[in-house]
């Protein structure tokens, strides 16, 4: 079981260098076995960047909740496990060429990588 954060340690992170965040991020999948997005009825959140569409993660719930605000006020977060997320999300966003945000702060920063860099990171 993972510590909880406290209100200084989050906003250490989210100020954080996204290589940083990309770093906890992988450290807290494997330490919960979860991954979390932001999903309402329509499906999981996408977003369109300059380099196509991608799709969110975040650590925990508390981080994705907070981009669930504005024009996604209707999502929540949800959780994907680990396996799941390796075995059917990341070889689905390969073969759609979609992109993935990881651990985006609400500045709108977060690190882009691709399926086959996260699959590595996780291997």
């Amino acid at each position: 079981m993972m510590k909880e954060l406290s209100t200084d340690e989050r906003i250490q992170l989210l100020v954080a260098p996204d290589s940083q965040r990309l770093d906890y991020f992988v450290e807290q999948a494997k330490a919960t076995e979860l991954v979390w997005s932001l999903s309402n009825e329509e499906g999981y959140v996408m977003v369109e960047t300059d380099d196509g569409d991608c799709v969110m993660v975040w650590p925990d719930a508390e981080f994705a909740s907070q981009w669930a605000v504005d024009d996604w006020d209707d999502c929540e977060p949800v959780s994907v496990s680990l396996e799941v997320f390796k075995s059917e999300w990341l070889p689905s966003l390969t073969l759609d060429n979609v992109t993935v945000a990881v651990f985006p702060n609400i500045e709108d920063e977060g690190k882009l990588s691709t399926a086959e860099e996260l699959t590595a990171l996780f291997a």
